[in-house]
């Protein structure tokens, strides 16, 4: 079949829930996506920062190929070689004490609620209420959702689970106001994703990490979308010297294939008993050896740095473009190979224009364009990135 018979028996047979772009992919190599027809598009997306090291990295391919042959999946019922050596790995790389595995960035943030609501529950008896912040995305679930600090993802959905409130990033008084004895819990991306690339100023997460021990309220940082190396460091809090209670990952950590992880201290950890949570598929041995591979290559010193470095020159080389077009582009922001172009307006028209140049970027709203390439990419496929935005904005802006 060709592209266009793919896309109409999508139609005919899928939920009506995604706005597409009109291509059916075939293969990956490196950071190339390879159309049906074989056409070939540069990916600044990494599938929404999962693809971390691309398509076709042999040492992950290899390690879920050897993993298929031995082990599809026994449940949590019992154990499993790849699942405990993934959790070794998360623990010593990140100082917490404890790690559950999942399936999705939503299941981590749920997991991670659900603990905080047992130790404000348990330690103090009534406190149940969460805090999260305007913007802010969480998942897809209902309680997500509801923490999801943005009104598009609410409509026809309503009423939320109860307990819920927003406040403005980096406004320590708009999160005092909401504050009372019932919160349990304040949960925050150190860098906000689908919201628009907006970073926490330094200044504020150390504030709100002295509130929380004031309080004694559990701070989780949501890193599904930041962490795993796409910042620059392995966590993206290890930037603001501020250390969460609880952090989830996901998205990145498996490289391609679904899972997360909620990392959590030990005082956390002990009041959760056996059986108060689980998952099904949480774990899983093909996925968590995919993770493993993912782990041991995003947390070497050399490929971070390189990170690093490849964040400053993609945001030296935007910067000069908003210089160019100062009319259209208002702001860059972000770390890393996590960076946001403000283009008021224009986002989803300049992201369809890289599009039909076989460029693939993200519109996240009306005013943002994301940027999240595999953390492999190389500086001349940066650049050619760079060269066909410059095109495009030449063309919007005759």
């Amino acid at each position: 079949m060709n592209s266009q018979e793919i896309i109409e028996k999508e139609q005919q047979y899928f939920l009506n829930a995604y706005n597409r772009f009109p291509v059916v992919f075939a293969r990956g190599e490196g950071v190339r996506l390879f159309d049906i027809e074989g056409n070939e598009y540069l990916d600044l997306m990494a599938g929404i920062a999962v693809n971390l090291l691309g398509y076709g990295y042999h040492p992950l391919i290899e390690a879920i190929k050897e993993e298929v042959d031995r082990l599809l999946h026994t449940s949590n019922l019992y154990y499993n070689v790849p699942q405990v050596e993934l959790a070794e790995r998360l623990v010593k790389q990140s100082g917490f004490s404890r790690v559950f595995l999942v399936n999705s960035g939503a299941e981590a943030n749920e997991v991670a609620c659900k603990m905080a609501r047992f130790y404000g529950r348990k330690k103090h008896g009534k406190r149940y209420k969460f805090v999260s912040f305007y913007r802010s995305f969480h998942g897809r679930t209902l309680l997500t959702l509801g923490l999801t600090g943005q009104e598009k993802f609410h409509h026809h959905l309503e009423p939320f689970p109860e307990g819920i409130r927003h406040a403005h990033l980096n406004d320590l008084e708009s999160l005092r106001s909401v504050l009372d004895d019932e919160v349990c819990g304040i949960i925050v991306e150190p860098i906000q994703g689908e919201g628009g690339i907006y970073p926490c100023e330094r200044s504020f997460l150390q504030s709100l990490r002295a509130l929380c021990d004031e309080q004694d309220f559990i701070l989780i940082f949501d890193e599904v979308q930041c962490g795993m190396g796409r910042t620059g460091r392995f966590f993206a809090f290890e930037h603001f010297g501020v250390r969460p209670d609880i952090v989830t990952l996901a998205k990145g950590l498996g490289g391609g294939l679904p899972i997360g992880a909620v990392l959590v201290s030990e005082e956390i950890a002990g009041l959760t008993e056996r059986g108060e949570h689980g998952s099904t598929f949480g774990g899983n041995p093909i996925c968590a050896r995919s993770a493993c591979v993912v782990v041991d290559t995003v947390s070497n010193g050399d490929f971070l740095r390189a990170v690093q470095r490849k964040g400053e020159l993609f945001t030296k080389y935007l910067r000069d473009l908003q210089q160019e077009f100062s009319s259209m582009v208002s702001d860059i922001r972000g770390a890393g190979l996590m960076v946001g172009l403000e283009a008021p307006g224009r986002a989803k028209m300049l992201a369809q224009k890289m599009f039909e140049k076989k460029v693939l970027v993200n519109a996240c709203n009306d005013d943002t364009v994301r940027f999240l390439p595999p953390l492999v990419i190389g500086e001349e496929d940066l650049r050619m990135g760079i060269d066909v935005l410059r095109e495009v904005l030449r063309e919007m802006e005759k």
